[in-house]
């Protein structure tokens, strides 16, 4: 299989002094400060597999991609929200947009050659992303907006733009870009219900960005939409008992026993969905409790710490006695 070809070879980015001399391009300058890794260390990024593949690769969204549909709208009334997560990229909830900014390593043509351009599944997530900013700034007054939202370089010029975006365009071919970027936007809301009936992850979904803070706000949001639905039960019971002094209604069976059915279950119904929200609330609090401290006593592990509030097995914690003890000995040795 031949090599594929670097998307583009216009230099938006100004020249460094060290392809002046004629050095080896240095690729530090384009990197973030710092980095998170998968276990959650803070390190100095690192010019390897592991980092750019965690600036780019979609997996997630991959692992669904037969679930997913197309689906176009212009950016109208919709903040933008900026996130680091590729997984996140033109995923939208509500009245907010997820955009990741292009790194700047992207948008130099000899690192592609060096970092990017041998890995083919890395290649394909690359070209997607580009492409997908082709789209998103199509105009002058999207590039003015993509600059002051931080999406694009403040050292890019709208001339310089056009050019990378021709070549970009000219040498795109769906087949060499990453099945994600096939599609346009995706709703949130969509991709936590794929991921809750196709991978099974019920209580958390795709993501939580988008999910409530605090459980408060959950118990009232349900038991809001629960409230909602009542008010047309009352509605509904208001009439039946209008229907019921009708005489024409009085001797009709049929409404008797659904007047009476509809009623025991107006009476039940409330009571059985009211403790389904309270259960699956309490079931969302101890999912999320036991991955938090499964999480924390993996970190500390990697940390290489103890928590110094707990007491350390096999070893007796200070008690007032024993401290008594040691300030008198302590001060039987100063006498």
């Amino acid at each position: 299989m031949d090599t594929p070809s670097i998307p583009f070879t216009t230099r938006v980015l100004e020249p460094r002094e060290l392809r002046a001399t004629g050095q080896a391009p240095d690729f530090t300058a384009l990197l973030p400060a710092s980095y998170r890794t998968k276990r959650d260390h803070i390190i100095v990024p690192q010019l390897d597999s592991d980092f750019i593949a965690r600036e780019l690769v979609v997996d997630r969204l991959n692992n669904v991609q037969d679930w997913l549909w197309v689906y176009h709208q212009v950016l109208i009334a919709r903040d933008i929200t900026i996130t680091e997560n590729p997984e996140l990229h033109l995923v939208w909830s509500k009245n907010r947009i997820f955009l990741k900014p292009i790194p700047l390593y992207l948008l130099d043509p000899d690192f592609w050659a060096a970092r990017i351009i041998h890995d083919r599944k890395l290649a394909d997530c690359a070209r997607g992303f580009l492409f997908s900013y082709t789209a998103l700034i199509s105009y002058e007054s999207d590039f003015r907006m993509a600059q002051e939202k931080g999406l694009l370089p403040s050292g890019v010029t709208w001339e310089a733009w056009k050019d990378l975006a021709k070549e970009i365009l000219q040498n795109h071919c769906y087949a060499s870009v990453n099945p994600r970027y096939w599609y346009g936007e995706l709703r949130l809301s969509r991709l936590n219900t794929i991921y809750r009936l196709r991978k099974g992850f019920v209580l958390r979904g795709y993501s939580k960005v988008a999910a409530h803070a605090v459980y408060v706000d959950l118990l009232r949001d349900n038991f809001a939409a629960l409230a909602a639905i009542l008010g047309y039960v009352v509605i509904v019971l208001t009439a039946m008992q209008v229907g019921l002094g009708v005489e024409r209604l009085q001797e009709d069976e049929a409404f008797q026993n659904a007047s009476y059915g509809f009623t025991v279950f107006s009476i039940i119904a409330p009571l059985v969905a009211g403790m389904g929200i309270i259960i699956a609330v309490l079931a969302m609090f101890i999912s999320n409790w036991i991955v938090t401290k499964d999480y924390e006593g993996k970190r500390f592990r990697e940390m290489g710490v103890e928590p110094f509030w707990r007491d350390r097995p096999g070893k007796d914690a200070a008690t007032p006695s024993s401290a008594k003890g040691s300030l008198m000995n302590s001060n039987e040795r100063d006498v």
